[in-house]
């Protein structure tokens, strides 16, 4: 993850485009890109959610939204990628709850944020 890839996802924060983020990170995240983890801890300690690290290799994103909820699952890191991935993108509510119970579950290495609590999913139905 560079610089610039933190700088977008607090953009789409700051503009509404994301409502709420979590950020999962592998155990070499702070050492190995220890600017990018800085400024990942103020975007969550500016807007919320929390950065979690742990032994991590996954590459997977889940959303709520409006109209639908969704699972990205990739084998790309989340940043800017000039390389050919795989990338399957599934709209479905049971298996974005599924990711988001065991995200929720993740005990971080680091401290930073124990009082964080689970953002619970709103239950309102979703026009399509």
């Amino acid at each position: 993850m560079a610089l610039q890839d933190v700088e977008e996802l607090d953009r789409y924060i700051s503009i509404g485009r994301i409502a709420h983020l979590d950020s999962y990170v592998g155990e070499i995240f702070k050492g190995s890109y220890s600017n990018e983890y800085a400024q990942l801890l103020e975007l969550h300690k500016r807007h919320g959610g929390r950065v979690a690290i742990f032994r991590n290799h996954a590459k997977v994103y889940c959303g709520f939204g409006e109209r639908f909820d969704f699972v990205i699952e990739s084998s790309a890191n989340i940043n800017t990628n000039p390389r050919t991935e795989q990338t399957v993108i599934t709209i479905d509510t049971g298996l974005a709850r599924f990711y988001k119970e065991f995200f929720d579950g993740i005990v971080s290495f680091e401290r930073n944020f124990d009082d964080w609590k689970p953002r619970p999913v709103r239950e309102e139905a979703r026009s399509t």
